[in-house]
């Protein structure tokens, strides 16, 4: 397949699985090595496409700031697979531990970290309208799982409340919605509340901000400040909220700026 061709077959992506998607981009974004105009082209239409993907973006960026984009496409892809965040989790939660840990749905950094310790009692949040999506996702889990309602949550009384972003920057994390009023409510009732931000996730403030307008407004997702919870979950473990405002996964891009104007 020439790589326009694969370009467009990647627009037309819609499967709910970012780690392939990444891999597929990878792929095709060292297919255009040799053609610094053509590659440009490629990451800018890749996320005109997936223009939520933060990890898209931090590909892109990664792609286009490095001398030799081959290498840069793989090395990027093998870091992503290599991710430390869900094995930090893992460690970063107590052992022995018996009170229930909640997670806010069911996202992949953290189904991959709680993998990792089939001794906790784990309680998936339902999130407004993602019944089906939670279900599907759930199914794949590989220990019990139980499933709550947002006001059955605090009758728990779970240990942490873990809340996944798939992009961020600046301080700011976009979270499903209805996560602000959550974490508040659980903070209120003793609960710690875990921000999870695996590598990729979280971008220089510039380009969120680009990612946030090339996005645009939806009701599935809502900002939620660093300061809202009590610690962040990253590839270097757990970090003050503070520190979330200083992280930064990869540099600018300047050709990704201009995307949404």
């Amino acid at each position: 397949m020439q790589p326009f061709e694969r370009l467009r077959y990647l627009a037309r992506w819609s499967e709910d699985d970012g780690s392939e998607l990444l891999s597929e981009a990878a792929d095709c974004l060292a297919a255009f090595g040799s053609d610094p105009a053509g590659l440009v082209v490629a990451c800018r239409r890749l996320l005109a496409h997936h223009p939520s993907s933060a990890t898209l973006w931090w590909l892109c960026s990664q792609v286009l700031a490095a001398p030799d984009a081959v290498d840069a496409s793989w090395s990027a892809w093998q870091a992503f697979a290599d991710d430390a965040t869900p094995s930090r989790l893992a460690s970063a939660l107590p052992f022995p531990h018996d009170d229930p840990v909640a997670v806010l749905g069911w996202p992949d950094v953290i189904s991959a970290g709680l993998a990792e310790r089939p001794d906790l009692d784990v309680v998936a949040v339902r999130g407004r309208g993602e019944d089906d999506r939670l279900s599907r996702r759930i199914r794949r889990a590989e220990q019990p799982v139980r499933v709550v309602g947002e006001p059955e949550l605090l009758t728990l009384e779970p240990s942490h409340l873990l809340i996944e972003t798939a992009a961020g920057g600046g301080g700011s994390a976009r979270v499903p919605f209805g996560a602000i009023d959550l974490a508040a409510a659980a903070r209120s009732h003793g609960t710690k509340v875990w921000l999870v931000a695996g590598l990729g996730r979280v971008l220089p403030e510039r380009l969120f901000q680009s990612l946030t307008r090339a996005v645009g407004e939806d009701d599935e997702t809502e900002l939620l400040r660093a300061e809202a919870v009590d610690l962040v979950v990253g590839p270097t473990g757990l970090e003050p909220p503070a520190a979330f405002g200083r992280r930064m996964d990869c540099a600018v891009a300047p050709e990704l700026l201009r995307l949404a104007g």
